[in-house]
């Protein structure tokens, strides 16, 4: 079988596509926890909801990723995404990746 590689970082794509062997991926406890000594902030989101949903991207990808504490109902903050930092360059070419789709399948609808 062919595989397939990134472009830029040469991360087998094919292994990265590949489902959970056993379980969610978010009941892994190392997928949870990020090291706040070699950390890096990945992305600030206004909704706790895209935060959840956007660190359940990237632990399927296997990629570690923790969100800030949430805040008092009602109070402005923004949630934060923190991922290792030798991750981060891909995690963010994964979010990116899924953005440009999100924002293209919404051009389609318009």
């Amino acid at each position: 079988m062919d595989r397939e590689r990134c472009s830029v970082c040469g991360a087998d794509l094919n292994a990265m596509a590949a489902p959970p062997d056993n379980g969610f991926v978010d009941e892994n406890p190392a997928l949870r926890h990020v090291d706040p000594n070699n950390r890096v902030e990945l992305d600030r989101f206004n909704r706790r909801d895209e935060a959840e949903l956007a660190c359940g991207l990237l632990r399927f990808h296997r990629i570690p990723c923790e969100l800030s504490s949430m805040v008092i109902p009602g109070l402005p903050a923004d949630t934060i995404l923190w991922v290792h930092a030798e991750d981060a360059e891909l995690a963010w070419a994964l979010l990116a990746d899924m953005e440009r789709e999100a924002f293209g399948k919404d051009n389609d609808v318009a």
